[in-house]
């Protein structure tokens, strides 16, 4: 399934949606009964805007995800470390993103500014696995295009946040290129909503 959105305050409205239409997979994980759209990409036409959509229950976790990237967690934060401090073979750090814009600098038709944030090695074993992204930085005509890729993604706590972040990312990336705009095409291998918070989706929209 394919959407496109103005603003993630507009289109989040609109991905929830996509769970009262069709028939999303019902499926049994070990957190819980969820409702679940493989293969869901959303593309995102103005990551500029950065306000959050009305009816969202969970602000907090806005601040707290881009404080893993911008603010005062980087230190502590796998999100960072992997982006801007991952540790090579030989045990250098290489800052994915510093390193993505300086091949579209050298070359805008580069196919390579790529980065990665998971260690399947590292991230599949724990209780919680992490649920990492990875992605691509291209230039098309006069703008910028972030291809980003998440594992797993849960549209009704997660999905505004994460997304929110890596707008202001592939803002601030288009301006490191002096590009005129950006947007993002976000696919997601699997949106879901677990039973409780999509029968609560299901109440409000009545």
């Amino acid at each position: 399934m394919e959407l496109e959105v103005a603003t993630v305050s507009s289109g989040w409205p609109k991905v929830l949606s996509a769970f009262s239409r069709g028939q999303p997979a019902r499926v049994a994980t070990r957190h819980g009964i969820c409702f679940d759209i493989p293969g869901l990409t959303v593309w995102l036409r103005n990551p500029a805007d950065l306000t959050p959509p009305q009816g969202y229950l969970y602000p907090e976790l806005i601040k707290d995800y881009r404080d893993r990237i911008f603010g005062d967690q980087r230190e502590s934060s796998l999100l960072y470390q992997r982006l801007r401090e991952w540790v090579a073979a030989d045990g250098s750090p290489i800052d994915q993103f510093q390193q993505a814009i300086a091949m579209l600098r050298q070359d805008e038709h580069s196919r390579a500014a790529v980065f990665s944030m998971w260690r399947p090695e590292e991230d599949l074993g724990g209780p919680f696995p992490v649920s990492p992204v990875g992605g691509a930085l291209r230039i098309v005509g006069d703008g910028l295009v972030l291809f980003l890729t998440a594992r797993s993604v849960d549209v009704w706590i997660g999905f505004v946040p994460e997304l929110l972040t890596f707008a202001q990312l592939a803002s601030d990336a288009a301006l490191a290129l002096g590009l005129r705009s950006s947007k993002i095409c976000y696919h997601m291998f699997s949106a879901h909503l677990y039973e409780v918070d999509y029968l609560t989706y299901l109440a409000g929209a009545e």
